[in-house]
């Protein structure tokens, strides 16, 4: 009873999104369980537009739903430490292969962007198996979670983890963006 009462919840924040961002993408849910059950509450799904996105809330793409479970700034990753006048953040993500073939996934997929510089920041090389590799093929109800870490300028205004997803011929749909501007201390 209770996978019945998350997918209707889940249909009707889906018609809710519908009705406000226009045409909504349902991608195929190929993991035998609920988008909840997979990444956590879905939020956000367009086929075009901007999605606002929140710390621990999911998210549906084309290809593959995504939560941030976390972001915080962190001293230092891995024996990692940023250089002089710059700060890391550790964004924690979670994914889940909601299409019925293998996806090509990496780290060139989300970036930082931020108000005060003009150049997008890409996550640090992998520096152990916790981070999220370069590149990686995410099979279909396959659900990844890794670290990605971003060296940004301290003092940096307007920080956003963002990801624009890319339509199968190549142009731009939604862009996701989740504000990391009030990134604290992490604590584990």
């Amino acid at each position: 009873m209770g996978k019945v009462r998350l997918v209707i919840l889940a249909i009707a924040v889906i018609v809710m999104i519908a009705g406000f961002v226009g045409k909504v993408m349902l991608a195929r849910n190929t993991s035998g369980g609920t988008i909840a059950d997979s990444v956590g509450s879905v939020v956000g799904s367009a086929m075009k537009g901007d999605v606002a996105g929140e710390v621990g809330k999911a998210y549906l793409t084309q290809w593959f739903n995504f939560s941030v479970l976390s972001i915080g700034r962190v001293e230092e990753y891995a024996g990692y430490e940023p250089e002089e006048g710059n700060v890391l953040i550790d964004v924690v993500i979670a994914e889940l292969c909601t299409f019925d073939e293998p996806i090509d996934m990496g780290t060139s997929d989300f970036y930082v962007d931020a108000d005060s510089f003009l150049e997008y920041v890409y996550p640090i090389d992998p520096l152990d198996g916790t981070m999220m590799p370069e590149n990686f093929k995410l099979a279909p109800k396959e659900k990844k979670e890794y670290h990605m870490v971003y060296e940004v300028p301290e003092g940096a205004e307007g920080l956003k983890l963002v990801y624009t997803e890319i339509d199968a011929s190549g142009g731009e749909g939604a862009t996701f963006t989740i504000d990391i501007e009030d990134a604290g201390e992490k604590t584990a």
